[in-house]
């Protein structure tokens, strides 16, 4: 055996997890502040963290093999998941400066019941969080006060239109604006396709499902791991972690 090759082997393995180690520190570092400004809920950092070190053991124990450059190649990837966390954090801080808001224009009703900034900045915080039944009734209430309003007259028609579309599960083309019924794969008018690729992960985004799919990730990596180190089918390994890191990814997609 070349004693040369040998040193040559454990330094580039040296460099390659200083590499990894430094390619993980500032995603870490990222989600550490945000769990200590509280800005994201603990689980979501335990999850991410939890896939972080999953993957980083994965390579340790199948290193020197196809498996192990393609779990670093997922880390890489899964490193740039924390901007996810990122828009989750950044999402939870404009609800609370939209709560807010939404408390000074219940202040203005009261003092001022005509007040028609009040309302429109109501209706409008409602519909960008798409709370269509709240909007509608501020829309109702400015109604009621002033008597008569165009304006507020075809918001209240638009909400009352979207509250329908939810309820129902009309798909509205994108492109011509047609109403589908529910489930249609491509638009009656236009022929444009209905069937989008985040209709999946959409039908996964409650709480019960984002749990299931943090759940799923951890039990893969966690067998992807027991298996290399007992020195398991590479080809098995590989597939375990890739659907880790599938589903790793679907739930910071969806945490979003």
């Amino acid at each position: 055996m070349d004693p040369t090759a040998s040193v040559g082997e454990v330094y580039f393995n040296v460099m390659v997890m200083a590499i990894t180690l430094m390619m993980i520190a500032y995603p870490v570092y990222r989600v550490l502040s945000m769990l200590v400004d509280k800005s994201i809920e603990t689980v979501e950092a335990i999850v991410y963290l939890g896939a972080l070190v999953g993957f980083i053991v994965g390579i340790m124990t199948s290193w020197g093999t196809p498996v192990g450059w393609l779990l670093l190649v997922m880390l890489a990837m899964l490193c740039l998941g924390y901007r996810f966390i990122q828009q989750a954090a950044d999402r939870r801080s404009m609800a609370q400066m939209d709560n807010e808001d939404l408390a000074d224009c219940e202040q203005v009703m009261k003092l001022h019941p005509s007040n028609e900034w009040a309302y429109e900045r109501a209706t409008d915080i409602c519909r960008r969080r798409e709370d269509y039944e709240r909007a509608a009734e501020y829309a109702e209430r400015y109604l009621a006060t002033v008597g008569s309003d165009t304006k507020m007259e075809m918001r209240l028609k638009q909400f009352k239109r979207l509250i329908r579309h939810r309820e129902t599960g009309v798909k509205v083309c994108p492109e011509c604006h047609t109403e589908n019924y529910a489930g249609a794969s491509v638009c009656l008018n236009c022929g444009r396709s209905l069937a989008l690729p985040g209709d999946f992960l959409a039908g996964c985004a409650t709480d019960t499902g984002i749990r299931a799919m943090a759940a799923t990730g951890i039990t893969l990596m966690l067998a992807g791991i027991i298996l290399a180190a007992v020195g398991g089918s590479s080809a098995l390994v590989g597939l375990l972690f890739t659907g880790a890191f599938a589903t790793s990814v679907a739930y910071l997609y969806l945490r979003k």
